[in-house]
């Protein structure tokens, strides 16, 4: 689902648009294009690719390293998947720091240069001795080091600080612990930052390096609660650690009357100065005109900045006054737009204090912690100095008072943001150092270097910041590596709790638990690594499409406590592992398949929570959701017919059949004449209702059909196999009868009856989604192979262009999330007629990475493999830091779940195929048959596959890298024409009996003895 939102939150782009090319110095991909290469709807059918960037789609390439203005934007997910989300920056610091149980919406995602914000101090620096004396002392960072450059390969991030002048070199690699299969250890909630420094002179170098953490525990109900944070250093077996908690203090005085500053129920703004026209000469007597109902203020009068709309400027500023109390609470609503819509306290002239509307009308109580100032003399100014969507700010009864109006319900330490943090470093005890408390938090690198005391204390309103490093004497030409790990635990997430509270008590647990087994996780993580870039395939390739992957470890996803996994679509925008959202998503089944079956489990088909077990619906939000949709149901099938096939065996299906049945069942009720179409409403992921059959809708009906006909055969329900198989194969007859005009696949709908949201015959990005999925699962094409590629021609002639701004100029997008100037994939194209217009499918025009990722894999399956690869390329080239941050691809949200269907590209790329219970493996590549090689996973294991083509001998090779493969069976496919003569299999120097037989270009192996494949063990086939 789209999840829309208020219209006025969409990113809006006026007539200089045009203006927001592809900077960076990113060349034009393709044109010039002339008005006669434009079809009415103006997307080229000829593409005019450029060759020199057809050739870089299939170019090796190299590692990506960036520097300079790039390094901005960028903010790599670093922390454990389902752990919340703190990023890595260009230059090596941590940021975002979004831990605390309490995720927010962004506004504006889709922002250009936009770049990750730092809520807490934290940082790491070097000290270089000579003679005893500090001869250089830097932080690591852009500021110390101005040519700091980064590389990111997640779940590793490198940073190199270089500098000719200094005596060393020195690198980080920053990762939490990441290996597939392994969800446990890798839902760690810590990040490890490992320095290594090597001696580049010709004499020893003295180094210390350290590094720096606020205590943080309570960021927000710190500004609420009477308490302190407290630090507390740790030292043992080899260990050395500042772990940072809190507690409550007892207030001791009563609350003092409070002390109203302005209620702006007076004719003018008495003593405030007003500026600019957004203000007006007095306050706002409720809503004005043209906007939305504003509600929650008190009184009559307000500050409403909506006046004459949300173009015109100004600020409005209080006369200097005295910090009385502990507290400033004010009513707030409006745009949330840092610096631009907001109110300010200002001490000193100074912005101390700040806060935004959150992009509604319904004002909200807000409150400052303002205890540090009491007594200081201050002014209030709010401001607005935005245009366009929520280009406004509303502002009522400003107090100061002793108490927050912010309503908080149980104690301090049952607040969602109480717990610890903690600051380790490991093999350091004999030289390293801690710091409990810095003495000045504004300039972390005094006493930095040196011990301080093992217990420090601080108020709320204080900070306190905790160090920890070591010392070390380099010797020419060696190095020395520093590993530091930052550890959380927050256990309050609200009603649900955090999986890794089951394991551990605090963050110093957490660092203990990496000490103890620190080369296995890192050795494992590095592991995955080298596996998935000891690949054939383009280093964009591996980029791309592993980037998303990232995702598991923000804002939008979590574990809770009771062992189930639960999603937003994007970052706290729109609840529930929304089912067709996640029906694109490919990633965490085939890397963390427990996590998978706990929302199948837990989830989809868990009574009273997402199953109906009187009608055998789906509710596509889980708990509290009742309403199924066109689109989900049958892409819970689908995904239960997956996680059956990630599987070691049948328990999983055997537990669910019943309930996979009756929600296949449900479908064919509302199928009801079982002619394999779906003709009444449809809800689906654009937030409409389709109506008649489309087909969309259809293609995952019948790809759901075949699904749940080789589950029904799995557990012997033959007879329900047999149903499924006559309806789908009626219903593949009849859609291509009746809904393929020759191109590609329409809706067959009345207008007249349904007028607001079909497409009738336009040409729908998403039309044959369900075949897709079908080949992502091994059932087969769906439809006749030359219908298929007709219709996927047809989307790339009629939905892609290499440059979205002529059609996003005749036909302006509901939301951006591709510039003038890029390319993209439209939702939904009119090529045969007249663009339907503003009532007809929403997002029509807009791009979506989900989408282009599920049609560029559903080319690849088919043979397009340049065409997918230029709808893949292009969204790597839309977010080149230049631009966007990479490791987040934008729709409703950040870091939206939809764009993990990156990873079936990636499936598609290896023509992977697998079914656990049944032993089976197999892989066709659409690319580079002749000499091919990447990682797989199964079950129980992952590896690497490799393929070579030398002289007519094909050889295979299968190699294990982690965890056990059992195999009965396998598959491979010759080049076009081939006759096999022979084929001879070996495993640690043993031959193998098999039984072979070819079926066209597919070659079938099957074990005479089923074999298991253990770590670093190999399997060849050859085949002549």
């Amino acid at each position: 689902m789209a999840c829309t939102p208020n219209r006025r939150e969409f990113i809006q782009f006026s007539s200089t648009a045009t203006a927001l090319l592809a900077t960076g110095g990113l060349p034009a991909i393709a044109g010039p294009f002339t008005p006669q290469d434009m079809a009415d709807h103006y997307v080229p059918t000829d593409k005019k690719l450029k060759p020199q960037w057809v050739e870089s789609l299939y170019a090796k390439g190299k590692r990506e390293w960036y520097a300079g203005q790039d390094l901005k934007t960028i903010g790599m997910p670093i922390g454990g998947i389902t752990t919340s989300q703190i990023y890595l920056t260009g230059d090596g610091r941590l940021a975002h720091w979004d831990i605390f149980n309490m995720t927010t919406m962004a506004p504006q995602a889709y922002e250009l240069g936009r770049h990750p914000d730092f809520p807490i101090k934290q940082g790491f620096a070097i000290q270089m001795r000579s003679s005893g004396q500090v001869v250089e002392e830097r932080t690591l960072d852009v500021k110390g080091f101005s040519k700091v450059r980064f590389c990111g390969e997640y779940p590793i991030g490198c940073v190199e600080y270089p500098d000719a002048s200094l005596p060393v070199s020195i690198a980080l690699t920053a990762f939490s612990p990441f290996i597939p299969l392994n969800a446990a250890d890798s839902a760690l909630p810590v990040t490890v930052m490992e320095y290594t420094v090597k001696n580049t002179s010709s004499a020893p170098v003295d180094v210390s390096m350290a590094g720096w953490l606020e205590n943080a525990v309570g960021i927000k109900s710190g500004e609420i609660f009477d308490g302190k944070r407290i630090n507390r250093s740790v030292k043992h077996d080899g260990l050395t650690m500042v772990l940072e908690t809190a507690e409550a203090v007892k207030e001791t005085s009563k609350p003092r009357e409070p002390i109203v500053l302005a209620d702006f129920e007076g004719k003018n703004y008495g003593d405030w100065k007003a500026e600019g026209e957004a203000f007006g000469k007095g306050p706002a007597r409720g809503t004005l005109p043209n906007q939305s109902p504003v509600s929650g203020f008190q009184g009559q009068g307000l500050v409403n900045t909506f006046l004459g709309g949300d173009d015109p400027h100004g600020k409005l500023t209080s006369p200097k006054f005295k910090i009385q109390r502990k507290f400033i609470n004010f009513l707030i609503g409006g745009g949330h737009n840092p610096r631009r819509t907001c109110i300010n306290l200002l001490v000193g002239g100074k912005v101390v204090r700040t806060a935004t509307g959150g992009n509604d009308e319904k004002m909200q109580w807000a409150s400052w912690n303002v205890r540090k100032f009491e007594g200081r003399e201050a002014q209030i100014e709010i401001v607005d100095r935005q245009s366009g969507g929520w280009g406004h700010i509303n502002i009522d009864q400003i107090e100061m008072a002793d108490t927050s109006r912010i309503g908080v319900t149980g104690p301090l330490h049952k607040q969602p943001d109480f717990g610890s943090m903690a600051l380790g470093l490991l093999d350091g005890e004999k030289t390293a150092f801690s710091s409990t408390a810095l003495p000045d938090a504004e300039k972390p690198l005094a006493g930095l270097f040196e011990n301080a005391p093992e217990v420090a204390e601080r108020l709320f309103e204080q900070p306190l910041l905790g160090a920890a490093g070591k010392s070390v004497t380099i010797a020419p030409g060696k190095e020395a590596k520093f590993t530091f790990v930052v550890a959380w635990h927050f256990p309050n997430r609200p009603e649900h709790g955090n999986f890794y509270t089951n394991r551990f008590q605090d963050a110093g647990a957490v660092v203990e638990y990496v000490a103890e087994n620190f080369p296995r996780l890192q050795g494992q993580t590095e592991l995955w690594h080298k596996t998935w870039y000891d690949s054939t395939l383009p280093y964009w390739v591996l980029d791309r499409l592993f980037m998303p992957v990232s995702y598991l470890a923000t804002g939008t996803c979590q574990w809770w406590a009771n062992g189930r996994f639960w999603a937003w679509e994007g970052v706290a925008c729109c609840a529930g592992t929304c089912g067709h959202v996640w029906n694109y998503e490919h990633a965490m089944a085939r890397l963390f398949p427990e996590l998978e079956r706990s929302v199948r489990e837990m989830q989809d088909f868990a009574p009273g929570i997402g199953f109906n077990e009187q009608t055998g619906s789906i509710g596509f939000r889980g708990e509290g959701w009742t309403l199924w949709a066109g689109d989900s149901q049958p892409g819970y099938v689908l995904k239960a017919y997956r996680e059956h096939l990630m599987s070691p065996d049948n328990q999983f299906l055997k537990q669910l059949w019943p309930r996979i049945r009756k929600a296949m069942e449900f479908l064919i009720r509302e199928d009801a004449d079982d002619d394999g179409l779906l003709e009444g409403r449809q809800h689906n992921t654009y937030d409409i209702d389709f109506f008649g059959p489309n087909p969309m809708v259809a293609s995952l009906y019948h790809a759901a059909l075949r699904a749940a006909e080789e589950m029904a055969r799995a557990v012997g329900d033959v007879p329900f196999a047999e149903k499924c198989r006559k309806i789908y194969e009626t219903g593949r007859e009849k859609t291509v009868k009746e809904l393929f005009n020759g191109e590609y696949f329409i809706q067959k709908v009345d207008l007249k009856e349904h007028p607001r949201f079909q497409y009738a015959n336009g040409c729908l990005a998403d039309q044959i989604f369900g075949e897709g999925w079908a080949a992502q699962v091994g059932l087969g094409r769906l439809y006749p192979k030359e219908t298929v590629l007709s219709t996927l021609k047809s989307i790339w002639k009629y939905n892609w262009t290499p440059d979205v701004g002529a059609q996003n100029t005749a036909h302006p997008p509901q939301r951006w999330f591709a510039n003038p100037g890029e390319a993209g994939l439209f939702t939904c194209t009119w090529p045969k007629g007249k663009h339907l217009g503003p009532e007809s499918v929403l997002y029509r025009d807009e791009v979506w990475t989900g989408i282009e990722y599920q049609v560029a894999g559903n080319m690849i399956w088919e043979g397009m493999l340049e065409e997918g690869l230029a709808l893949c390329r292009a969204v790597h080239e839309r977010y080149h830091p230049a631009k966007h941050n990479p490791w987040n691809e934008i729709e409703c949200g950040d870091h939206y779940s939809r764009a993990m269907a990156s990873y079936g590209v990636f499936l598609a790329l290896c023509g992977y195929e697998y079914n656990g219970p049944q032993q089976h493996l197999g892989f066709a590549p659409r690319i580079t048959p002749e000499n091919f090689k990447s990682a797989f996973t199964t079950a129980e294991s992952w590896g690497t596959f490799a393929q070579k083509i030398v002289n007519g001998v094909q050889t295979e090779k299968i190699l294990v890298r982690w965890g056990k493969l059992p195999l009965k069976s396998l598959s491979f496919e010759l080049p076009e024409g081939q006759i096999l003569h022979q084929a001879t299999v070996s495993a640690a120097g043993q031959s193998l009996a098999v039984t072979v037989n070819q079926d066209g270009r597919r070659v079938n192996l099957a074990f005479m003895q089923p074999v298991t494949l253990k770590e670093n063990e190999e399997l060849t086939v050859k085949l002549q």
